[in-house]
């Protein structure tokens, strides 16, 4: 076991350059001017204000400054979205999309490599997202395909790597250490990233190409959150599954944008649920287009292999037996994204919306944020209690495409605590107050590791909180628990 440092364990102790232009969409049909393929990493751009100081955002947030956190939010959301230098299949690619995914950072483990070694290539890895572990199967045992990606800047790479935390070994030796020095609750922590650190969660939705006889007539049926939505009448879980409103995708621009086309929204071919939809074209979208037979593969596994009664949290569906092909699409529809701006981290969370100029969620997007990126809402959460909700509890911020389905549909004990079902809990949850709870040992059935925290919406959790007995927490980031790999043989 690798004991700490001295000046590891003193660190516990302190408790665009240029404007982003209009997004061009390769569209089916269209053939793209051929460009070279390049691609390198690409840091946040200069002259956006990041990082922040620390002082100035909790400034905003202890005077409850709405505005100004928000056009911060904006600011970062403008940054990651900037075009980048690199161009792949055709596409110039965001900033986000030069970062680094969970798989080259845990499983390839390029530890001491330059990060712009020539050879590395673009990639997008698809993998199960692994945070929520009780969640029930959808109603009606609908599949759900997952396609969900973690990405980390530079830095925060970086200092995976320079500490060994992608390793369980590592993590299992902090924990004995602590569990050996019998050390106070706040102080059974990692070593804090250093305040340029972001890592992402980004969630993508297969739509069909308008040749694929996979289609309802060249359209892709996309349901979508709309925030007047009831619960669900029979006490059942709020998501994308049972939402019921869609819009019509048309890829290839064969339809007026706007027009209202019938398309089967939620339902089953046997079973289908017919909706006048609003025709959206893929301009109003990020995407990624399925290229080649990788492509497909990789999506395909998703499509088999993962589902709702697999109990992931992020879940994306296809309409019900669609397939991947060459010719698809993948359309960007949430990004959750973390800077290590605040000790306990900023948390901004972005989703797709047909409405993306509606109040709340569009307040305050400058006019640096361009193209398609205006397409997407945003909520934050700065604080784990503040501004406080008009009842009084604490700060509500969730993103409709990852936690609208996070509540428990039965009873459940913790201790001697018992909590009823709740399936609306994700609608009151707070990304802060969930990402707090991260710590190792892995998910388990231990009421003391990771799963312990199932009431999402607790408000403020203290770092002594009798919580993190027995674990050592991972600076609030649950990618470390789930994507932590064994040593290497």
């Amino acid at each position: 076991m690798r004991v700490p440092s001295r000046r590891f364990l003193s660190l516990l102790l302190v408790s665009f350059a240029a404007l982003p232009a209009a997004w061009t969409i390769p569209v089916q049909g269209q053939t793209p001017p051929p460009r070279a393929q390049t691609f390198q990493y690409a840091d946040f751009p200069a002259g956006l204000g990041f990082p922040a100081d620390e002082n100035v955002l909790l400034g905003y947030v202890n005077q409850q400054d709405r505005r100004a956190v928000r056009e911060h939010a904006w600011m970062l959301w403008q940054g990651i979205t900037a075009p980048s230098g690199s161009i792949w299949n055709d596409q110039v690619l965001p900033i986000f999309d030069t970062w680094f995914s969970a798989t080259e950072v845990f499983d390839d483990r390029y530890a001491g490599r330059d990060p712009d070694v020539p050879g590395r290539r673009f990639t997008r890895h698809l993998e199960p997202p692994r945070q929520s572990g009780h969640s029930p199967a959808a109603p009606g045992g609908r599949s759900a395909a997952v396609m969900s990606f973690v990405k980390l800047n530079r830095d925060a790479a970086r200092f995976i790597w320079d500490h060994d935390y992608y390793r369980k070994d590592t993590l299992d030796g902090l924990v004995d250490f602590y569990n050996r020095a019998d050390a106070p609750l706040y102080q059974r922590q990692i070593a804090p990233f250093p305040r340029t650190a972001i890592t992402l969660k980004i969630v993508f939705w297969l739509i069909k190409g308008a040749e694929s006889p996979q289609s309802q007539a060249g359209l892709t049926a996309l349901p979508y959150w709309d925030p007047s939505y009831p619960p669900p009448p029979d006490g059942g879980l709020p998501m994308h599954t049972n939402w019921p409103n869609c819009v019509a995708v048309d890829p290839a621009g064969r339809y007026a944008p706007g027009s209202r086309q019938r398309v089967n929204c939620n339902g089953t071919p046997k079973a289908p649920r017919y909706v006048d939809a609003p025709v959206i074209g893929l301009d109003r979208f990020y995407t990624y287009r399925l290229s080649d037979a990788d492509d497909v593969a990789s999506v395909a596994d998703f499509l088999k292999d993962l589902s709702s009664a697999g109990g992931e949290q992020e879940r994306l569906v296809a309409d019900a037996g669609q397939s991947p092909e060459i010719g698809d699409y993948l359309a960007l529809m949430a990004i959750h994204m973390t800077t290590k701006e605040l000790d306990n981290w900023t948390f901004q969370t972005f989703w797709w919306s047909p409405t993306p100029d509606a109040a709340p969620h569009a307040d305050y997007r400058p006019p640096g944020v361009q193209g398609v990126w205006r397409n997407y809402l945003m909520c934050t959460a700065y604080d784990m209690e503040t501004p406080r909700e008009p009842d009084g509890s604490p700060h509500v911020c969730f993103n409709p495409y990852l936690e609208s389905d996070l509540g428990p549909t039965a009873s459940y004990q913790v201790g001697d605590q018992t909590y009823p079902p709740d399936p609306m809990a994700g609608h009151r949850s707070n990304c802060q107050t969930c990402h707090a709870r991260a710590g190792w040992p892995s998910v388990s059935d231990d009421p003391f590791t990771a799963n312990y925290g199932r009431v999402f919406n607790t408000g403020y959790l203290a770092p002594d909180d009798p919580y993190y007995a027995g674990l050592v927490k991972t600076d609030f980031l649950w990618s470390l628990i789930f994507h932590s790999q064994p040593p290497r043989q």
